[in-house]
């Protein structure tokens, strides 16, 4: 048996150990911060040897918090911490896990580093949908519905993919693999440049992040420089989305569309109505507010018999449909329906703003960019 001496000694000597272990090394204080202008739920941190990217739940849900490690070119390798994980080297193979996370990542000029994608059908970025079809790209199925037999074939550096209230069972299975996600909240930002800022974040994963600030800032500005330059003395009264089933969908008051419509200098129709994401609202109710809106920005889906409802009495009441004011983002969409605004408008606010700006002030507005009349 050994002697109570000896435990002693072994014990000092693990608390000595730990003093120089690297959970002790995350407790120093960084030498700069990226505190996000408009995103509200992440965070860069530098320090010495290592750089730091925390993602905060929007749920307020800290179980999900999550923090990355990011050691700098040289540096030895760092330990994780609960829901942390290490990024031990630039990731070379990447799984994009929707259309926007391949829109961000061809805006940031790294998706060469993609090797899988989910529902290629919604895709439009044609050298992608190439790489595809050539096998360079895997397609590991369905965003609800991942094939984890092909992920753990190929065994991704970063899976990247919108972030939930709580942690799918496909992103448990993929951290019991070993595979690194990456949960993206860009979706929950209410402001648009909120949502761009998000570039700065994945960029950090690259080591690219100056260049993506650079990108973001002429982003920005130009967003800025729009709004500030209108001076019209009317504003148009827009209302926003579709109808399903006799319920009408539509962005919310306070939403990120919202707030696009307001700094075009336009007056929707929801403004005062205080939700943040998806409003639904009974039809008859939406069609006695709108009667007598100025535009409609339609955000449903476009097939023939769709087209038919605009002939349709009940939407014939509606002043914008009468005087031909209903528009969508349809101008860029591929043979298979994928449409670039779902891919790449929520890193570009400033081209979606600018053909607001277009179809809010023009008798007949022209050379929008996302964004069309449609024709019925």
């Amino acid at each position: 048996m050994r002697s109570p001496i000896y435990i002693f000694i072994s014990i000092l000597f693990i608390i000595a150990s730990s003093c120089n272990n690297p959970v002790e090394k995350k407790q120093e204080k960084a030498t700069k911060q990226y505190t996000p202008e408009y995103a509200k739920f992440f965070r860069i941190e530098y320090f010495e040897t290592y750089k730091k990217v925390v993602i905060f739940n929007p749920w307020e849900n800290e179980s999900l918090n999550m923090e990355y490690y990011i050691p700098h070119s040289g540096s030895e390798n760092i330990d994780g911490l609960e829901h942390s994980f290490i990024i031990k080297e630039t990731p070379k193979k990447v799984v994009a896990l929707s259309s926007p996370m391949v829109g961000m990542m061809d805006l940031l000029e790294i998706d060469e580093h993609i090797k899988g994608v989910t529902d290629p059908n919604l895709i439009y970025n044609e050298d992608i949908l190439k790489k595809v079809e050539s096998g360079a790209i895997e397609n590991v199925g369905k965003a609800i519905q991942i094939n984890m037999e092909k992920m753990m074939v190929l065994q991704p550096d970063l899976v990247i993919g919108s972030g939930w209230d709580k942690l799918s069972a496909d992103y448990e299975k993929m951290i019991q693999l070993k595979m690194t996600p990456l949960l993206m909240y860009d979706w929950k930002e209410q402001h648009p440049l909120g949502k761009a800022e998000w570039m700065v974040l994945l960029a950090t994963f690259f080591n690219k992040e100056e260049a993506a600030i650079e990108k973001f800032e002429k982003i920005k500005n130009k967003y800025n420089e729009l709004k500030t330059s209108l001076k019209f003395d009317k504003q148009p009264v827009v209302f926003n989305g579709s109808e399903y089933q006799g319920i009408w969908y539509s962005a919310g008051g306070q939403s990120y569309m919202a707030q696009l419509i307001a700094d075009a200098s336009g007056n929707y129709l929801m403004k005062q109505d205080s939700t943040t994401g998806s409003l639904m609202l009974d039809f008859e109710v939406l069609m006695s507010k709108a009667s007598k809106a100025d535009i409609w920005l339609y955000s449903g889906t476009l097939t023939a018999d769709q087209l038919g409802l605009f002939s349709s009495p009940k939407y014939q009441s509606l002043d914008a449909v009468k005087q031909h004011k209903v528009y969508s983002y349809i101008k860029r969409m591929n043979k298979n329906g994928a449409n670039e605004y779902w891919e790449t408008a929520s890193f570009r606010p400033d081209i979606v703003l600018e053909d607001f700006i277009k179809i809010f002030h023009s008798s007949n507005p022209e050379g929008m960019y996302y964004f069309d009349k449609v024709n019925y």
